[in-house]
């Protein structure tokens, strides 16, 4: 957690009208990141953006309960998650497992894209998003974390309980993975190459070259 995150929560959690203040600059700085995590469950635009009101009450309520030094954003994590569920268990629903594409945002129309680069795009969208689903818990998480949420490899590592080294080497195994089970073709290989990249920087890469299709995935890394 940052310096300026952990000084508003501190803030937050001593109460008073600074305290309120603190609490709505949390929102300002965090209400995004609450919102993509309940889409992750509810579809509905409107329930989302109601969900995410009543997730930063509680949290107003209960920010003298958060325990200083572990992870604001794993405890934020878990009441965002705990609301939703009180919201679909009346509704009889099972929180969904799966992720839809535009959580990756791959199935958004580009400038200057045409008919077939849309459809081929939204194609690979949706593959990532059932291809997921096949990876471990662990590794389906940090992925969720890194390329869904946006999150850092230091947030991440904050959020998931491990070390930056941790979070970096199971990010490459699951995109591993991930490559494993993705369509063969040039699409798929270009998206994991980018996602490999962005996860150990393009230094850390050997070769670009990766093969996708069940068997055949490689990705070489240092």
């Amino acid at each position: 957690m940052t310096e300026v995150l952990e000084d508003l929560v501190t803030r937050a959690a001593a109460g008073g009208p600074d305290g309120a203040d603190a609490i709505a600059a949390l929102y300002d700085e965090l209400n995004d990141k609450v919102f993509n995590w309940v889409r992750f469950y509810v579809r509905d635009l409107h329930v989302a953006e109601d969900l995410c009101q009543e997730v930063w009450l509680k949290v107003a309520r209960n920010i003298g309960k958060y325990r200083a030094g572990t992870s604001f954003h794993a405890w934020l994590r878990t009441i965002t998650k705990n609301r939703v569920l009180d919201y679909l268990r009346p509704l009889q629903a099972r929180p969904s497992e799966l992720l839809y594409a535009d959580h990756l945002e791959l199935d958004r129309p580009l400038v200057g894209q045409g008919p077939e680069e849309y459809a081929e795009r939204r194609a690979l969208a949706q593959a990532v998003a059932s291809r997921l689903n096949k990876l471990r818990p662990e590794q389906r998480q940090v992925l969720i974390l890194r390329f869904f949420d946006g999150e850092s490899p230091a947030a991440t590592a904050e959020i998931m309980g491990k070390t930056d080294g941790a979070v970096r080497t199971l990010t490459v195994r699951a995109l591993r993975k991930l490559a494993a089970v993705m369509p063969a073709g040039e699409s798929s290989a270009q998206l994991i190459e980018s996602l490999l990249t962005v996860a150990v920087g393009r230094d850390g890469v050997v070769s670009t070259r990766v093969v996708t299709g069940e068997a055949t995935a490689h990705v070489a890394t240092r």
